[in-house]
């Protein structure tokens, strides 16, 4: 059996297409193995198959902000995307940076919302970020857009969310939402749209890559390619993106694409159960749903020490922050594992890994989780 076969058996059969998608054809030579040792089993049981989400410890959150009261600060932000640089230091891609003041009872005021923007912390050190975001400033020393439009990009009811990114060489690269306006409040917007951007250094500026005469790569009824990010070992960029997969219902589809080629829309090729040309195909209408339920943000990353794909986010009906773990980045992927609830009055949202932060081959792990639309840090300790 050739290992495009028996990664076609890797997802549950009838999983909702936006067209179809697959496994890849290249693997690292560290996991050259696990991959041989699929194509070895048959089909029926190498879909059966699955691991058991490890037992684990969890530290109380520690909020990311500065507590001490203060103005013309800022008072909460979401995305919460890190990456880290070559030269030791992390880049945070986030987006609503709300400015305003911080009061000596804990609460705060927003006077004003940056839709999206980039904060550095000196280092990767999961307990070095508290408090050490320099984000990238005017001389007020308030947060600048990462992007902005022109009149041609209706940007009076236009905005520009940063998702996930990947920096190399100094240059980096991000996918974004863009983001419509439909009523008065805050967050009255809806995505009509996904591109990148890119910038040749972390700080930006940050320039919006074309598709032609569009900025957007994808339209809002395809997947929100970027709303998750893996770098793997095979040298491939794995791509998650979430999109309506029924009425009331989600879905999330996998692109993948080499990292020089991610201002190249045309370079993207989609994981399909259904293809005929193989696992990845380049046309997006025959890809496949590899994951169900998820919100808007999550992360994957992959897990040395499970030796595994872990992806987590934030059941937003439950409140509860929960893991999925896989043998593959395309699945299949076990039952959720609760990680942490959250009470009714926090308004958690956006739970995801912080994949570099993890520490001792991954027996520590760490992810952020917003409450009050502010960022707490919290270590999960496998045993």
């Amino acid at each position: 059996m050739k290992i495009g076969e028996a990664t076609r058996c890797g997802l549950q059969a009838g999983a909702p297409s936006w067209g179809r998608r697959t496994a890849p054809n290249g693997v690292s030579a560290a996991r050259a193995a696990v991959f041989l040792a699929a194509a070895l089993l048959a089909c029926p049981a190498a879909a059966q198959q699955k691991t058991s989400f490890p037992s684990f410890e969890i530290s109380s959150g520690t909020p990311l902000f500065s507590q001490a009261a203060a103005t013309g600060v800022v008072v909460g932000q979401g995305g919460n995307f890190s990456v880290a640089l070559e030269d030791g230091r992390a880049l945070w891609f986030l987006n609503n940076v709300m400015t305003g003041e911080r009061k000596a009872d804990g609460q705060a005021a927003v006077w004003d919302i940056v839709d999206g923007a980039a904060a550095l912390s000196p280092s990767t050190s999961p307990w070095a970020q508290q408090g050490a975001f320099k984000y990238v400033a005017d001389e007020n020393n308030l947060p600048l857009p990462l992007l902005s439009g022109d009149l041609g990009e209706y940007s009076q009811v236009r905005k520009f969310w940063p998702r996930s990114g990947f920096c190399s060489g100094g240059k980096c690269r991000v996918f974004y939402s863009i983001m419509n306006n439909y009523g008065p409040g805050p967050y009255d917007f809806f995505r009509v749209g996904q591109g990148v951007a890119w910038a040749d250094s972390p700080a930006g500026p940050y320039q919006k890559a074309r598709s032609g005469s569009r900025y957007g790569f994808w339209n809002d009824i395809e997947p929100a390619f970027g709303s998750a990010l893996l770098a793997d070992e095979d040298g491939w960029l794995y791509v998650y993106g979430r999109a309506p997969a029924a009425p009331g219902e989600y879905g999330v589809a996998l692109a993948r694409v080499r990292p020089g080629e991610m201002l190249s829309p045309e370079k993207y090729s989609y994981y399909s159960l259904e293809a005929a040309s193989g696992p990845w195909t380049s046309d997006l209408a025959e890809a496949s749903q590899v994951l169900g339920g998820l919100p808007e943000d999550f992360s994957v990353s992959y897990n040395e020490f499970t030796k595994s794909y872990l992806a987590v986010y934030l059941d937003e009906d439950s409140g509860v922050a929960a893991a999925r773990q896989a043998r593959y980045p395309w699945g299949p992927w076990g039952e959720p594992a609760r990680l942490l609830a959250c009470a009714k009055e926090d308004y958690c949202y956006g739970a995801r890994e912080q994949a570099a932060f993890a520490r001792e081959g991954g027996k520590k792990i760490y992810i952020t989780v917003e409450k009050k639309n502010a960022p707490y840090l919290y270590e999960i300790r496998f045993k």
